[in-house]
């Protein structure tokens, strides 16, 4: 609890008068010489504020220190995480790669067999890998395969084939790389 002024430590004994009013209160406030502090009131005063200012710098120098030390972790965190995103789109275009090799093995393969042959296997795979397949098959070669298949067959995968988001794009990659 704060300590209260010396003027008011002398008017506190009146305070405790029963039927003491506001206003007699008020007449002995002013009728009272203002109060003078000591040098050495002031000088406690001084240090009272001094020591309390000295412990609020300590405190925030503390929490700079936390802030710089957090923000260090997330500066490292951040760099990690970086680097594991920079090893994992690596290995994405390393996987798609592969994918992309698979499957011009396979469409090299479908390519030599007799047109005949590449459509009955062709309609046995599931649709998705028929379509890639089919996709980067040399027009020519497409067409006779597409033409022994039966017409049902041949036109859902046509449909497919026209469907698959990025399709251009992978194409003129694939055609690139023969």
């Amino acid at each position: 609890m704060k300590k209260l002024p010396s003027i008011f430590k002398s008017l506190y004994p009146a305070l405790l008068i029963p039927g003491f009013g506001l206003i007699s209160l008020l007449i002995i406030i002013i009728a009272t010489p203002s109060p003078v502090f000591s040098q050495d009131d002031l000088l406690q005063y001084l240090q009272t504020k001094g020591a309390e200012l000295d412990q609020k710098e300590q405190q925030l120098q503390r929490r700079e220190k936390a802030l710089q030390e957090l923000e260090r972790d997330i500066m490292a965190r951040i760099k990690e995480y970086q680097s594991i995103l920079e090893r994992v789109e690596k290995i994405l275009v390393k996987i798609d790669t592969s994918k992309e090799d698979k499957i011009q093995h396979v469409v090299k393969t479908y390519e030599k067999m007799p047109p005949e042959g590449a459509a009955i296997r062709l309609e046995d795979l599931d649709e998705k890998t028929a379509v890639k397949v089919l996709a980067f098959m040399k027009p020519r070669k497409a067409a006779n395969i597409l033409a022994m298949m039966a017409p049902r067959k041949a036109a859902r995968l046509t449909e497919k084939i026209t469907e698959i988001p990025g399709l251009a794009k992978l194409i003129a990659k694939m055609k690139k790389r023969r």
